[in-house]
């Protein structure tokens, strides 16, 4: 009878013990759900505010590039109309490029091949001539391979400060391609 005791006793206290673990871990869980949700949650805030800056960065780009054509057009430099539709495919796919950018360093090159083929076949091989003839910079933005440098590229391809200098940059391109 005292061993039935005491093999009654000990199942009590394994049963109590197995018990608060199962309220403890429950407890455990819900927090975890709880964190889980807000994780989510930021990051479907965070998400959509990349889209929303990937299309702002986008209507800026066009916008620039649409002044430049303007310019071109007004001007008629040969040069820098050759340029600005070098750069037409990049701009015109700058949040596709964005996203593609933002799974991971290495995507920019590839995605970008992929955009200026469905433009034109050889149309990436001129804007890699452009990139590659161009200043130390714009290798540097292209080499980087990431969102980083795509942005700086852009603004780069984007950014006329002096026109002399572009004007020869697009004629080596020119006359490589």
């Amino acid at each position: 009878m005292f061993f039935v005791l005491i093999i009654t006793a000990i199942f009590v206290v394994i049963s109590i013990y197995f018990f608060l673990r199962a309220e403890k871990l429950q407890r455990q869980l819900i927090s975890q759900k709880r964190d889980s949700f807000t994780t989510r949650k930021e990051n479907k805030v965070l998400a959509d505010s990349m889209t929303l800056f990937a299309t702002r960065g986008q209507e800026f780009a066009q916008a620039r590039l649409a002044r430049l054509k303007v310019q071109a057009k007004a001007s008629e430099d040969e040069h820098l109309i050759i340029h600005v539709e070098l750069i037409s495919p990049l701009i015109n796919n700058y949040s596709i490029i964005f996203r593609e950018c933002l799974k991971g360093k290495g995507r920019l090159k590839v995605v970008s091949k992929k955009c200026f083929e469905n433009h034109d076949n050889a149309a990436y091989k001129k804007f890699v001539a452009l990139i590659v003839t161009g200043d130390k910079q714009l290798k540097r933005y292209w080499s980087s391979d990431n969102l980083n440098g795509f942005l700086f590229l852009v603004d780069s391809l984007l950014t006329i400060g002096d026109s002399t200098s572009v004007s020869s940059n697009i004629k080596e391109s020119v006359c490589i391609s």
